[in-house]
């Protein structure tokens, strides 16, 4: 990707974008292919770039780990142009070239790597906040690997900006074992299929307070048997973080898998089995609990 712009006759500017950066969607089914975020989690998207991953300490921060101070965005929806005057090897990646170069003269410079640290947040609360940390930024085109097309974040949708459609989907809020709400845990829920073999993956993210609405788009209505639709069999794990339990800014990238109070047993599991009754917004409740999904960290 290059911009040229003519300054005098014999001249021209040539500007080459250095990377790009995808918005796309974390919450919902989970396919092959990731979606873009969608124009409604778009409009009030505020992206801002940070020194450096907000968890490091000022002294622990190296070179390597700051975001290049030269850098530029130029924000579209669902998508971001990253912009850089210097390659970082003594080459620059904008500049004015005569008319009659070569070619060889106006290709784009590869730039040495960098790391690119920020945060994504939405004054309309469609979506959670996040922070993001990409490394081996740079190069995303002109090069070798035709796979090298820019970097990808998921967004994951706050219960708010959640709707649910006819089939329904499920609804709680997730407690530590110990008494903290467990913010910003990722749900995600395994669903085994009716009347053909397989199954389908969803995912949700909890709010700061625990709250979560998971909903099951693109599933099908189980076919009727007698005078009622059987529910749909599931399986529920989370990944979570307790260290960032009532913070706003995290790294969903780096949770792990948590444990989950059963629902009918005073236990606790990897994951856990459910009854979904399709039409409804269930919720989900551990043993024992009147209100919560109980989680443990796993050692």
């Amino acid at each position: 990707m290059s911009v040229n712009g003519a300054q005098k006759s014999s001249e021209v500017y040539v500007r080459h974008a250095s990377d790009l950066v995808h918005w796309v969607e974390g919450s919902g089914p989970v396919l092959n292919e990731l979606r873009p975020l969608a124009s409604d989690a778009n409009s009030e998207l505020k992206i801002t770039l940070i020194e450096a991953p907000k968890k490091m300490l000022p002294d622990d921060i190296q070179l390597q780990d700051r975001t290049p101070s030269d850098l530029k965005l130029t924000h579209k929806p669902g998508l971001s142009i990253l912009w850089r005057l210097n390659a970082g090897n003594g080459q620059v990646l904008n500049q004015l070239k005569e008319k009659n170069d070569s070619d060889l003269l106006i290709q784009r410079p590869l730039e040495n790597s960098y790391r690119v640290n920020g945060t994504i947040s939405d004054s309309l609360k469609k979506i959670n906040p996040r922070e993001f940390n990409l490394s081996d930024v740079g190069n995303f085109i002109d090069v070798s690997d035709a796979s090298a097309k820019g970097h990808e974040v998921k967004i994951y949708r706050s219960p708010s900006g959640t709707k649910m459609g006819s089939i329904g989907g499920l609804q709680g809020r997730l407690l530590w074992d110990s008494g903290e709400v467990a913010s910003w845990a990722i749900i995600i829920c395994q669903v085994t299929l009716k009347h053909i073999s397989g199954s389908r993956s969803y995912r949700a993210q909890a709010d700061i307070n625990g709250d979560f609405r998971l909903a099951f788009s693109a599933l099908p209505f189980p076919k009727m048997e007698a005078d009622s639709r059987p529910p749909y069999e599931c399986e529920l794990s989370v990944m979570a973080l307790k260290s960032v339990s009532g913070k706003r800014w995290h790294q969903p990238d780096d949770f792990i898998a948590a444990e989950l109070k059963k629902i009918n047993a005073n236990e606790f599991s990897e994951s856990i089995d459910l009854s979904f009754q399709s039409g409804t917004k269930q919720r989900v409740k551990s043993f024992s609990s009147d209100a919560f999904l109980v989680l443990k960290e796993t050692a």
